[in-house]
């Protein structure tokens, strides 16, 4: 069972749930559409769906229709962060930089780009007031269009790069193969995959992830 799926029944479980248990009916269908919709949005690809703007900040709106999502996905965030031994970030290659989003405090080095792939979480005042920052929002476990993913990467400065999603695993590392492809510093995806997991190593693409890669790579071939 895919996440998509996983995420669709939590949600009908959880609507029911509230219909079934009265007390419960408000609670239950707030978190049960927020998890319904994010199933269906990773369904249509519908990476817009939490409402995360270009400056890296989450509409207003959001925050109203999502509160329940968003609230506990900031907690579980916050618990890996303090119990993992991982570090925040690792370099790749002297240009490019990969990590878990990151604190305030720990906004110490600059770079030329600041790609930021979370769709569920602000980011700090200090990264995305820079004028190196990119808001290029993708759903958790999910992928964008190859297109997509090629203009963004083509959008970026010369210079060092960091990439970052929430823990720095499959949307990181879908996007900075993307970026070591199109460089030339990797000349197939299991190459490019090598580096980045020989960099961190929880790297991991999901299959949706890796569909989108490999047709990134093939149209580069191609030449289209």
């Amino acid at each position: 069972m895919t996440g998509r799926h996983k995420l669709t029944m939590l949600g009908s479980i959880l609507v029911v749930f509230g219909l079934i248990e009265r007390r419960w009916w408000l609670l239950g269908s707030w978190f049960g559409f927020s998890f319904l919709a994010l199933g269906f949005a990773h369904f249509l690809g519908g990476h817009g769906l939490l409402g995360k703007r270009v400056d890296g900040t989450l509409s207003p709106w959001s925050w109203v229709l999502f509160l329940p999502l968003l609230t506990s996905t900031l907690v579980v965030w916050h618990l890996i962060r303090l119990l993992s031994r991982e570090p925040a970030c690792n370099v790749v290659t002297g240009q490019l930089v990969v990590g878990r989003r990151l604190l305030p405090s720990e906004c110490r080095e600059k770079f030329d780009n600041f790609v930021d792939l979370t769709a569920e979480f602000s980011e700090p005042a200090a990264i995305r007031t820079s004028q190196a920052y990119l808001s290029f929002p993708i759903l958790d476990g999910g992928a964008p269009t190859p297109e997509s993913l090629r203009s963004a990467v083509s959008s970026l400065r010369p210079g060092r790069t960091f990439v970052h999603c929430a823990q720095g695993h499959g949307r990181t590392g879908l996007f900075a193969l993307a970026v070591l492809l199109s460089s030339g510093t990797a000349l197939t995806v299991e190459e490019g995959l090598q580096m980045l997991s020989a960099a961190r190593p929880a790297i991991r693409l999901s299959p949706e992830q890796h569909r989108c890669i490999r047709s990134y790579a093939r149209d580069m071939t191609e030449g289209t």
